[in-house]
């Protein structure tokens, strides 16, 4: 098989440098495409073979659309400030000068360097809720602001990504509307035995 042998190949190379550790990834250059996604048991089994083991995070990316997300209702003495944020535009909900939370949405998923579509894609960078605000429905009318905000992007699919270890947010986001399209398991390691390594 051409993949086992080319991962032979670069494991010898990398015996020959004496790497103490080799690493091994699924990332391509398109969106969603990461660590080592479940719907690719193939390459699972290709890197179990040749000695990789997960060692790093599960996470779950999850899908929306757009238009299945609900429109932004009033929410009495709360207003959305849209600014620039750290990762894409934020929407922040205040009320008497306090921050209640915000969301932040990327839409850069389509840079130039990227092959695949991409234009009507875009992802939650950071979400972030007062805990005193959990369980107000605040989450769910944030990102309706953001969703009509990108419903005038031509922005029709959402993605977030969460850790696959049953945190709260990920049950958020799907009574929002988001649904998991899979998991990838980041941070693949190959570690040879030190007695076999060159120059032992």
């Amino acid at each position: 098989m051409a993949a086992s042998r080319s991962l032979r190949a670069c494991l010898a190379r990398f015996a020959r440098w004496n790497a103490r550790v080799r690493y091994a990834d699924g990332a391509l250059p398109a969106p969603l495409v990461y660590g080592l996604p479940r719907n690719w048991p193939h390459i699972r089994a290709l890197y179990e073979r040749a000695g990789f083991r997960h060692t790093g995070d599960t996470e779950i990316i999850l899908i929306a659309r757009v238009a299945d997300l609900s429109a932004a209702g009033p929410r009495p003495g709360v207003t959305a400030e849209r600014t620039p944020g750290d990762c894409g535009t934020r929407f922040t909900a205040r009320a008497g000068g306090k921050t209640l939370g915000f969301v932040e949405i990327d839409t850069a998923l389509a840079r130039p360097e990227r092959r695949t579509r991409a234009s009507g894609l875009a992802d939650v960078g950071n979400l972030h809720i007062d805990p005193a605000e959990h369980g107000t429905g605040l989450e769910h009318w944030l990102l309706a602001r953001a969703a009509d905000w990108l419903r005038l992007c031509d922005v029709d699919r959402l993605v977030a990504w969460e850790p696959a270890d049953g945190s709260a947010m990920t049950a958020l986001l799907k009574g929002a509307g988001f649904r998991e399209l899979t998991r990838t398991e980041r941070g693949w390691e190959h570690r040879p035995d030190r007695a076999q390594m060159p120059g032992r």
